[in-house]
């Protein structure tokens, strides 16, 4: 499990610049780095300056909303792993199920309670850090077994030739026998 969360970057996608301002604030005090976007476009524009870990944003936006930015994001390869947490006024069942649906992680209803927030990114971020052990690992494994591979191949063309010269010895010696 994570303790140190310094290293993690989370972007935060709201056309509110109070509520912006707000979660930048309550983020980085949690000691977490913070970009910020104020809609689509400009998330978009950030994820490709920098490499985010968790997208924390509203649903209610203007123009392109947060399930349409969710469904466009999962739908991109470079951003698909990113988590995503919704933080929005809307909380009808048929809402957090959209949400869950177009690729959301989670979703939180405003107004929200501080330490449940961010206990909830902390769990997303102890995830992403889980998925990133298991890819790791799992190439490193990949590795080793073609390794593997290669080694036995060679070991049993090693043998093949001795016992193939000792076949032809046998088939000399039953030949002028």
């Amino acid at each position: 499990m994570i303790k140190d969360f310094s290293g993690y970057k989370i972007l935060v996608v709201d056309d509110i610049p109070a509520n912006v301002l707000l979660l930048k604030m309550m983020l980085e005090q949690s000691g977490f780095g913070v970009l910020t976007a104020q809609g689509a476009e400009e998330a978009f524009s950030r994820l490709e300056e920098e490499q985010v870990d968790l997208i924390l944003m509203d649903v209610l936006m203007p123009g392109v909303d947060g399930f349409e930015l969710a469904k466009q994001l999962k739908e991109h390869s470079d951003y698909q792993e990113i988590p995503i947490i919704f933080l929005t006024a809307l909380n009808t069942s048929t809402d957090v199920i959209k949400g869950f649906q177009l690729g959301g992680d989670d979703f939180v209803s405003k107004p929200f309670n501080k330490e449940e927030l961010l206990v909830r990114i902390r769990y997303q971020l102890n995830l992403l850090e889980a998925k990133r052990t298991i890819k790791r690992q799992t190439a490193e494994l990949e590795k080793t077994i073609a390794g593997r591979d290669a080694l036995y191949s060679v070991i049993a063309h090693d043998l093949r030739v001795p016992m193939s010269s000792m076949k032809m010895i046998l088939n000399v010696l039953a030949i002028k026998a």
